[in-house]
């Protein structure tokens, strides 16, 4: 035998089990007020095959119809049927019961005997068969009804995931074509600070193919990627743009989702240093308390960008922060005609850490941090 059928039967073992006790316990108040006779054998040979032949079909034949395809009308004609047959079929197991089994197996000649045929008669084993149903269907659609929820939430849980998913690779992509631009620019110049431009791209590149992949990572980390992208992108500029830099509070106890707070620099970049632009600049603030982060961009922006629309980037950010925080963050956007302005407030729950493996992580790290002499 398989195991899986193994809980299924050890539950179906303690509900007749339990149904046999409280029949039993029935019993007692009535045998010790005033001496009626134990009805045990009824139990095993009447009661419980009855039970068992009755309450299978309604569980796994009937109920099904209402629970699953939503046929009420059928429903209805299948437990009309299922009652009447159960009235025919408590009769045929007391009758069996009383001319069979009582002479045979216990050698008491039956008292009396009833017509099995009269449907009007309805036996105490009709009543205690229908109690037992109804606390056997009401199992039945509890549980049916929690497996229903949970096979909805975990469904739910893969369609939220797949779309973070298409989220963040919609972002990475960005990233590294603009460092990689920033970097052939650096080259083609034969600028020598394109060694240092090729380590602060490293960083981003390991930040992005491997703890990005991660749920939740350090905020040290992306506040460390933010310092990376900084340098690259005032490398390719040559001080045409003034970054002011502002972190504080305690990074080590907060964790975030990777990649969500690069973009919002990435995009004061793109946007705030345009050549047009005589004095572009880019102020980037992050505050972190003990229960909360807030993250300030604001940038400069030429005066015909202060008609501004929401672009891919943005509402990409904007949907993963709604999956992932949904009520437990504040994105404020606010286009002026010479600024541009960015505050996220973040409430983070304190997740376990998916950290990178250091099998992976550090060679790549290492490859790029060390020269040949």
């Amino acid at each position: 035998m398989s195991a899986w059928p193994r809980p299924r039967l050890m539950r179906h073992g303690l509900f007749w089990a339990a149904t046999l006790g409280t029949n039993f316990l029935m019993q007692l108040p009535a045998h010790f007020a005033i001496g009626t006779d134990l009805y045990v054998g009824g139990l095993f040979f009447n009661q419980l095959p009855a039970s068992l032949l009755a309450i299978y079909p309604l569980l796994y034949g009937v109920l099904p119809r209402l629970m699953r395809q939503k046929q009420l009308p059928l429903f209805l004609v299948l437990l009309a049927g299922w009652l009447l047959a159960t009235v025919v079929l408590t009769n045929l197991t007391r009758s069996f019961y009383d001319l069979v089994i009582v002479p045979n197996v216990f050698g008491v000649m039956p008292s009396w005997v009833y017509d099995w045929t009269d449907l009007t008669y309805l036996s105490y084993t009709w009543w205690v068969l229908i109690i037992t149903a109804g606390a056997a269907s009401a199992i039945k659609v509890m549980n049916g009804w929690y497996e229903q929820r949970q096979h909805q939430q975990e469904l739910l849980q893969r369609k939220l995931q797949t779309e973070l998913e298409l989220l963040k690779a919609q972002l990475q992509p960005t990233f590294l074509f603009d460092t990689l631009r920033t970097l052939h620019k650096l080259t083609t110049q034969k600028s020598a600070e394109s060694p240092g431009a090729v380590l602060h791209l490293a960083e981003l590149l390991r930040y992005m193919l491997y703890e990005s992949a991660c749920d939740v990572v350090p905020l040290a980390d992306e506040v460390a990627m933010i310092r990376h992208y900084v340098a690259l992108e005032q490398l390719r500029l040559k001080g045409r743009v003034e970054v002011s830099l502002s972190f504080s509070g305690n990074f080590e106890h907060h964790a975030i989702a990777p990649l969500l707070l690069l973009p919002f620099v990435e995009n004061a970049f793109r946007y705030g240093t345009e050549p047009q632009l005589e004095c572009a600049w880019i102020s980037i603030d992050l505050v972190a308390k003990a229960n909360s982060l807030t993250f300030k961009v604001i940038n400069s922006q030429l005066d015909t960008c202060a008609d501004w629309h929401e672009g891919t980037g943005l509402r990409s950010i904007r949907q993963r922060l709604a999956r992932l925080y949904d009520s437990r963050h504040e994105l404020k956007i606010v286009s002026e005609p010479d600024s541009f302005l960015v505050a996220l407030h973040l409430r983070p729950s304190p997740p376990p850490l998916t950290t990178v493996p250091t099998t992976i992580a550090e060679p790549l790290r290492a490859r790029f941090s060390t020269t040949d002499t």
